[in-house]
Formats: C-alpha cells, structure tokens, sequence
C-alpha cells in the first residue's frame, strides 16, 4: 500500500484518502463490488468498503493464515502492533508483516505498524468469541497470578479446561451469594475473584483477558502461514498425459453417442426439471457408461449448449440442439476443448445428482431427489472450487498424483469460511470430473490442462495444447470374418456415420469394435441403403477383403427387407360413391394430401380434425367415426396445460472484474467529490440536509474510529432536534450509538437524519 503522508490515520476514511492511485485501483481490481455503483468521494468508499456485505466477500475468499490474523486483530486489545500481533499467532514478524500488508491493502484493517486496528464489520463477522475467547470486561484484576494461585489448583484446572476454548462452561445454580470467604467449589472460587463471570444461572464465561493471560501472550494455538503439502504418488509424467489424452478421447465418444441416442429416443423433461431416473439409467445402459457418468456425460453436454429442452407437442423433450451439429463438423481437440472450457466456467455441481436437495423450501422439497439436468444444481461456489482444485494438482510436483485428502485439505487452508463439508464435496467431485474430461492421467494434473490456469483460458488454446496427442482420424477399417469390423483409430465423421447405420459399437477405445447383425444391416436398408450401395461401401473401406460371411448376410437381409410394408396414415376416408372419392383426390385442399388404398377408401397424413375443416370449408358434409365404425360426436375443444417453466437460482452475488477504464474513472470520481467535499464550508454545510450516502459514511467512519458525532434528527412526530452521539454500528438501515445521557445503546433510523458532523 502506497502512501504520501507518513502520520498516522484516525479512520479508514483518513487513509483512503492518502492512498495513491495505484493502491486505490488495486483495491477495487480484488473488491470490485466496491466500485458499484460508483462511489461520490472516499467517505461512500469507506463506509461501502466497512459494510457487513463487502467485508464478508473479501474475507471469505481470505487463505487460513489471514483469517487467522485477522482473529487475532479482534481478540487482541486495540491498537494492536506488529510485534504483539506476530506474537499472537506464534510466527516471526518477517512472515507476519507481508499477510499485514496484504490486509491494509484489502481495507479490511487500517492505521500503522504500530496502532493496527480491524474495521468493525470484520469484530461482527468474525462473531463475539474470536480465537474462542469471551467477551472482554472492563473489570481491572490487578496481579493476574497471584488471583489465580489464590483460587488453588483445581480451580486452576478448571482455568486450563476453558483456556482454549470454548469459553463457556456449565454450573450448579447458587443458592446463596458467592463471597471469596463462602466460596466452597473451585467454580465459586473462580466467581468470587471475578477469574470467570456468570453468563446466566447456570453457565459462566472466562473473560477475554484472563484467556489472553493464560494463553501466555498466544491468540491462537497453532497456526499455518503455508498450505500443507500436497502429498501423493509417483507417475510417469508422460505416460499421464498420454492417459489424460485417453479420457479425453473418451469422453467425445461418449458425448457423441449419449446424443445420438437422445436424438433416436429423447426423453421427457420432468414437471421440475431433468431427466428421469429410469432414463437416465437406460442411456446409461445404451452408452456402456456407468449411470453417475452418463448424468456427468449429460451435465457436460448441456453446460456446452449442445442439449437443451425442446418444446414437442404438450410436452418437452430433451434433444440435441443445432450447435451439436456443428460440434459433430470440429476436430477432435475441439470438441474436447469446448466441452472443457463450459465445464470449467460453468455453475453446475454435477455431484448432486442422485442426493436428496437439502436446501430450503418445505420438508417434501428438502427430501427431493436433484436430478441430472435439473435447474436446482446451480452452485456459485463450484466455479471457485474448481479453479482451486485444478491449482492444487498443478501445485503438486511434476510427477505427482496428490491423493483427493491432500488437495481437500490444500483447498480448504485456501477457503476456511467457504461451504465447509460442501466446499470439501466439491472438491472430490472437481478431482473425478476432471479424470472424466481427461484433464488428468492418473491422478495427475495432465500438461494439456495448463491452460486452464492462466487468467482467460480460450478453446484454441486448449486443443491446441491437446492436439499433439490426438490421433489422427482413418478412413478404413479391418473387416474381419468373425462379422466384426476393428477401427484402427478415430474414424472420419462420414465414415463413422456410415459405419454405425449398418453395425453397432462394440467397444470404445484406442480401436473401436463395431458388429455387424441381422438387425444392423437391416438398420441400413431402413435408412435406404441398396446391397450394391453397402457391398461396394464396404470394399472401399476396408484394408482387408470383405469376409463372405459378411457378404451373406448382405444378401440375406436384402432378400427379405420390404416384403411387407407399413406406413402411418392420421387420417383415412370412405365412400360408397367411386366419384366422390375420385372427385376428393383432385380437388385442391389448402394443406392436404390425399393417397389412394381402394376404390372407395384415401388416406391422408393430415390430423382428422384438420382434414374435417378443410373439407367442411369445402361444402362438403363429412361424419367423423371411431376406429371400429361408430359414429364419433365431437364436444367442446380441450385446451392443454401450458408446460412449466424452469427458472435458474437467483443467485445474490455475481462473479465480475473490472476494466482499467473502470477503475481509472472509479478512481477520478472519488478524487473529484474529495476535492469538492474539501471546498465546502465546514457551517455552511448545515444549512441544507446532506445526501444520505455522505451522511451513512459519516457515520460510518465514526463508528470505526470512536468519534463523537454532532446529528441532526427528526422523530416519528416530526419534531427536530439535535444531539451528540458516539456511533456504534450502521447498519440495516439504523444507527446504534451512545448518548451521554445513558450508558446503554439508542437506535435512530439513518432516514431520519438530516445531517451528521464530526466532533472534534
């Protein structure tokens, strides 16, 4: 943090000011919610920056160590120097200054090496017992140790249960007044000399300064400047990329073929969203997939835009969508980096699918099984997570596979006060997904995935980093007599498109295995391939000469497909009167299409009650029928339900940066209201009410710095008056502050004050 003025400041405020611009633009690059909406001068900066909210964004994206310090800053008596502080967390002050620098330059603590001080939001966050002390008293206890060695050594043990918290323990209720002289138990010995005070009838709480005595000057017990070391085994290096490289390939496989067959057979959306269980286990049974893959397979896929819900009559279904066209036209590297790059950017925790959702809402909803597709898996800790995953296996060194409770525990000294047991869970599930994408061999953070870990990582960038150990597509395969064909590596997209219209995969892997059957062949001829289309399809691409097997079963199939034939007809329609039916088949019908079975029967693809409207319209005078002959009496017309829509979680906070253009015109407006609020007479300045926003940071900065603020009120009867107050806290929309005319705390409502002036 720079500064142009070396006195020491009275309030966050004083030292925002006598930062440079350097030092203001850093801060709002790493708390940017700072800068919107852009403040008018320091003070809204200051009283934004010590809000519950702001404060908390920044402490919890904080490693162990600066939550640690900033414990110690608020069980530590103000103003707290370097030497007291480093002392605290049992550390050299070497390694405590930078973590300290780092601190002031978040505006989370402000002053100097010597009188550090905590904004007050951090004291509210952190909670009333920091490091597991109590609270402070203003009781003056004189010789510590010798009060201590007075209450004799089972109270002293008492003492060393409470020491390290929690500070709070449990008591008999007293029947009687606890003097030093009457004190029987080594509680009310304790009690007596005021060592530790009564909570309530029966709970007593060591005050914040004997547990600081106690500790002998330590806040806290241990502490861990560093992450721990990610400890793993031993892997070849190369051979895990090239089985990264594997999985990668893998995974398009699976993507392909998972949309391939929900685009032959697509499943309903369920009424609150997803797909089904018995769905999602069938495409896994049809993909060769595991079923918590195939829901992995499915959320990959959809995060890359290539399935989405498709409105299909009263209903919808899940389909692929046109940009899975264009994925299908990409090289191999491309399509897996795609479906990296959505993965890795994208806010779906795949690892609830199949849990009970236990968030909010009714006891029915908590108990819901979450879906694979299902709009409630939306987390916005699981980018995060997934960013600081990948940066522990990258931290390991070259060679290393870091087991999962490594790089659980690494994340976690990195974010203390994010998602707890979830944040853990996260990690897990970010340590197989990335197996699953081929980021890593394993175990081992594979060389192609480094882009990932640089500011913007980019799809070129990634395939290009995974070409080299892409293979090359072939155009030919090995036809074997067995009725199996062996690809010698990826296929061409046509000739895979061909290859699985007339047989079936087999096996996936470095040589896919397709089969060829009755049914496949037969698939092919459905699809209106000729014999003399596949047998000449199949000695153009085969290295070896097609088997007679193969050729039989060509001819076979050939010989019986299409001796009997079906086709779907909505429609049909009979008359007894040849002319009629002739008449009705050259006539034009707007929309309609007639075909000729019989003499007196035409059917038509046209739903029925399209085709009576038309030919009603016609003049005509049709009888609607049911299917065995009777007359159908038609009633009012049914209306469908509207399908219901899904809207994603709202979520409270968004994810930005901010530009240099930004920050530099956050940076001039602050200096511009500083140079008018400077220019403004001191009086002057009274005679009209002030905006609210430079009032609240009037206050707000008073609060930080225990300043006596002259106020202008008006109460709910309307009537004005003015005090002098000690502001304690803003926040929600009150103040709390103290008067001197009472020892305990009043509220006023901040819109309810007109104006608001330090008092020196």
């Amino acid at each position: 943090m720079s500064t142009t003025e070396p006195t020491r400041p009275r309030t966050l405020a004083e030292a925002l000011r006598s930062w440079d611009d350097a030092a203001l633009g850093e801060l709002l690059r790493r708390r940017p919610d700072l800068a919107l909406p852009i403040p008018a001068d320091t003070g809204q900066l200051s009283a934004r920056a010590t809000s519950n909210a702001s404060a908390a964004r920044a402490i919890n994206r904080l490693d162990e160590f600066g939550v640690d310090l900033l414990e110690s800053l608020s069980a530590l008596p103000e103003p707290v120097d370097l030497n007291t502080l480093a002392q605290g967390v049992g550390q050299p002050v070497e390694v405590v200054r930078p973590r300290v620098a780092e601190l002031l330059d978040l505006a989370l603590i402000w002053g100097t090496d010597d009188d550090l001080r905590l904004i007050r939001a951090v004291h509210e966050l952190l909670g009333p017992t920091p490091a597991g002390l109590g609270p402070s008293t203003t009781r003056h206890f004189g010789d510590l140790d010798k009060l201590i060695e007075d209450a004799g050594p089972d109270a002293r043990a008492v003492l060393d249960k409470l020491t390290w918290g929690p500070p709070t323990g449990s008591v008999e209720k007293a029947d009687r007044p606890v003097t030093i002289a009457s004190a029987r138990t080594p509680v009310e010995r304790l009690l007596a000399r005021g060592l530790v005070v009564p909570k309530d009838a029966n709970t007593v709480v060591l005050p914040r300064q004997i547990g600081l005595h106690l500790r002998a000057g330590r806040v806290l017990a241990s502490t861990r400047p560093v992450p721990p070391p990610l400890d793993g085994k031993k892997v070849s290096a190369s051979i895990a990329d090239r089985a990264a490289a594997g999985a990668a390939l893998d995974l398009v496989r699976l993507v392909d073929r998972a949309l391939e067959q929900l685009g032959t057979e697509p499943p309903p959306v369920l009424r609150t969203g997803g797909v089904g269980v018995r769905e999602l286990r069938s495409l896994a049974g049809k993909i060769g997939a595991e079923e918590q893959t195939a829901a992995a397979v499915l959320e990959i896929a959809y995060a890359a835009g290539l399935v989405a819900a498709v409105e299909v009559g009263t209903g919808e279904l899940w389909l692929p969508t046109s940009a899975y066209d264009d994925w299908l036209e990409l090289d191999l590297a491309h399509r897996w980096a795609q479906l990296v790059s959505a993965w890795f950017s994208g806010l779906r925790a795949i690892g609830l699918i199949g849990r009970r959702d236990s968030g909010g809402g009714t006891a029915a909803a908590r108990d819901r099984l979450i879906n694979a597709l299902a709009p409630d898996l939306e987390r916005l800790l699981a980018p995060e997570i997934r960013v600081l995953t990948l940066r522990a296996l990258a931290e390991a060194a070259v060679g290393t596979a870091p087991s999962p409770e490594s790089v659980v525990t690494w994340v976690a000294w990195h974010r203390p006060r994010r998602g707890g047991q979830f944040r853990d869970d996260l990690v897990e599930w970010s340590v197989s997904e990335a197996a699953l994408l081929g980021l890593t061999g394993l175990g081992a953070l594979a060389k192609h995935a480094a882009p990932l870990l640089g500011s913007e990582p980019t799809v070129d960038e990634l395939a290009e980093a995974i070409s080299p150990l892409m293979p090359e597509p072939v155009s030919e395969v090995l036809l074997q007599a067995d009725l199996t064909a062996v690809a010698p590596g990826p296929l061409v997209r046509v000739v895979q498109d061909e290859l699985s219209a007339m047989a079936d995969v087999e096996s996936d892997g470095g040589a896919g295995v397709y089969r060829f059957s009755e049914s496949s062949v037969r698939r092919a001829f459905d699809l209106g391939r000729t014999a003399d289309q596949l047998h000449t399809w199949l000695a153009e691409h085969s290295r070896t000469p097609v088997p007679q097997p193969l050729s039989y079963l060509v001819d076979d199939v050939a010989r019986r497909h299409g001796v009997l034939r079906l086709g779907t007809a909505s429609t049909y329609l009979r008359c007894d009167d040849e002319n009629v039916v002739t008449q009705l088949i050259t006539s034009n019908l707007p929309g309609i299409r007639f075909r000729r079975l019989a003499p007196t029967v035409v059917v038509s693809p046209s739903p029925p009650d399209m085709v009576l409207s038309r030919l009603r319209d016609a003049g005509l005078a049709p009888l609607a029928e049911t299917f065995d002959g009777a007359v159908h009496v038609t009633g009012a017309p049914r209306r469908g339900v509207a399908p219901r829509r899904r809207t994603s979680r709202d979520f409270s906070e968004s994810a930005f940066d901010l530009t240099d253009d930004q920050v530099k015109a956050v940076i001039e407006k602050v200096r511009t209201g500083d140079r008018i609020a400077a220019e403004r007479p001191g009086d002057e300045g009274l005679t009209e009410p002030a905006a609210p926003a430079e009032t609240i940071a009037v206050l707000t900065n008073a609060a930080e710095s225990h300043t006596r603020t002259w106020i202008a009120y008006v109460d709910h009867n309307g009537h004005s008056s003015e005090r002098i107050v000690e502001p304690a806290r803003v926040a929600d929309g009150w103040l709390t502050a103290y008067d001197d005319t009472s020892d305990t705390p009043r509220t006023y409502a901040l819109h309810r004050i007109s104006a608001a002036r330090a008092v020196e």
